[in-house]
C-alpha cells in the first residue's frame, strides 16, 4: 500500500525501511514500557505468543516502517487508510500514522525527524495525512505541529487496551 517494499528512506540522522521479522526481538523490548505503549494506545504484551500475535498484525500489509539509528531499531511508525468526513477532504485518499519511539531516544527530536520524513514521502503518494494523540500527550502534538499538521478536531474513543476513554486531537497535512 505504501510503496517501500525494497526500498529504505533517509532523513539526517535516521534511516527508514518495512519492519523486518529480524527487527522483533528489539521491538519486543522497546515495547516492554507501559511508559512508551501507554501513549499510543495499548499496553506491553503479557505473553510471547502476544506479542507475535501484536508484530504479525502490525507487519501483515507492509505499512510498519522501522526507524533506524546507526541501524539499531528505536521504534516504528505505522500507516493505514484513514476515512474522514472533514468536506474539505471529501474524495481524497487519505492515511493515518502512528509512531512509537523507544524510551531511551525520547526527547531527542526523532519523533519529529522521522514524521516529516515519512509524511514527505507519503504526501507524493497520497492526498492526505492524519495523525492523532491524546489530547495530554504535548509532546506528540508539539510533533504533529512542527511537521506543518494543522488541528482538525478533537474525539474521545474507548481504549480497550488501556480500559480507559481518552479525548484525542487529530491533525492532518496535505
Amino acid at each position: 500500500m505504501i510503496g517501500l517494499e525494497g526500498k529504505t528512506l533517509s532523513s539526517e540522522r535516521l534511516r527508514y525501511r518495512l519492519m523486518q521479522s529480524s527487527d522483533k526481538v528489539t521491538l519486543s523490548e522497546l515495547l516492554s514500557d507501559a511508559e512508551v505503549t501507554r501513549t499510543a494506545g495499548f499496553l506491553p504484551a503479557k505473553t510471547q505468543k502476544d506479542f507475535d500475535d501484536f508484530f504479525a498484525a502490525l507487519t501483515m500489509y507492509n505499512t510498519c516502517i522501522a526507524i533506524l539509528l546507526d541501524e539499531k531499531l528505536i521504534g516504528y511508525i505505522h500507516v493505514g487508510k484513514y476515512k474522514t468526513e472533514l468536506p474539505e477532504l471529501s474524495g481524497k485518499f487519505c492515511v493515518g500514522l502512528g509512531f512509537v519511539i523507544g524510551k531511551e531516544y525520547q526527547n531527542k527530536g526523532y519523533g519529529t525527524e522521522t514524521v516529516k520524513t515519512v509524511t514527505d514521502y507519503l504526501l507524493s503518494r497520497f492526498d492526505c495525512c492524519f495523525a492523532d494523540c491524546f489530547a495530554e500527550n504535548k509532546a506528540s502534538a508539539k510533533v504533529m505541529e512542527k511537521c506543518g499538521y494543522t488541528y482538525a478536531e478533537d474525539y474521545t474513543m474507548y481504549f480497550k487496551a488501556l480500559r480507559e476513554e481518552h479525548t484525542c486531537h487529530s491533525y492532518f497535512h496535505m
